[in-house]
């Protein structure tokens, strides 16, 4: 996060840019509760601070972004399989709206597909999801279509539910990939808030 973190604020240095040590859980965290140089144990965090850049890395996961029609409150959550597993999207959603947001938006960022994201029973079990089939034929998960079937149980209109159908796997010249390359490949960021808008698309190590 401290690298992340350093790196966008050399694209956007009068926003406060707010970065998690992600775990791998359902721990979700508001932006306005941290002093400037936390980097808290969670997976998601919610801001009405509109100036504030709420970033997630990922690296096979499914970056979420959301934010709301009515009410000034965005919201960023890093989604891998167990996080998805304890409700972590719906609980961004209940979160952003005991925050006074009603109509929702969400949109996925690209993640590993199905394609390629080859798992045993246990991940499968985990989710509830019938399993889908990778490009060569075994069982995998489509982490997209369980982040966005958890959207819309919570009640986001499903035209609110946006996805970047990419498959960071497959794509090596855009994505860095976990499972593709190992734990020392990069992580892509996602970003919302604030100035986020203005940052160009890259590829930095």
């Amino acid at each position: 996060p401290e690298s992340a973190r350093a790196l966008l604020a050399r694209h956007m240095p009068s926003c406060r840019i707010v970065c998690l040590r992600q775990v791998h859980r359902d721990r979700i965290v508001r932006a306005e509760d941290l002093a400037l140089d936390v980097f808290p144990e969670a997976d998601g965090v919610v801001s009405t601070d509109g100036s504030a850049v709420l970033c997630i890395r990922t690296a096979d996961c499914v970056p979420v972004l959301l934010w709301a029609d009515d009410a000034p409150v965005v919201a960023a959550v890093h989604a891998g399989w167990r996080g998805l597993a304890l409700g972590i999207v719906k609980r961004a959603i209940d979160e952003i709206r005991s925050l006074g947001a009603r109509s929702v938006n969400v949109e996925l960022g690209p993640s590993i597909g199905p394609c390629c994201y080859e798992v045993g029973p246990e991940v499968i079990n985990a989710l509830g999801v019938e399993p889908a089939a990778s490009s060569r034929g075994a069982p995998s998960v489509d982490l997209h279509l369980v982040a966005g079937a958890q959207a819309v149980s919570a009640g986001v209109l499903p035209s609110h539910v946006h996805s970047v159908r990419s498959c960071t796997c497959c794509n090596p010249s855009l994505y860095f990939s976990y499972r593709r390359d190992g734990a020392s490949t990069g992580r892509n960021l996602s970003v919302i808030g604030g100035e986020a808008c203005t940052l160009p698309v890259s590829r930095a190590r």
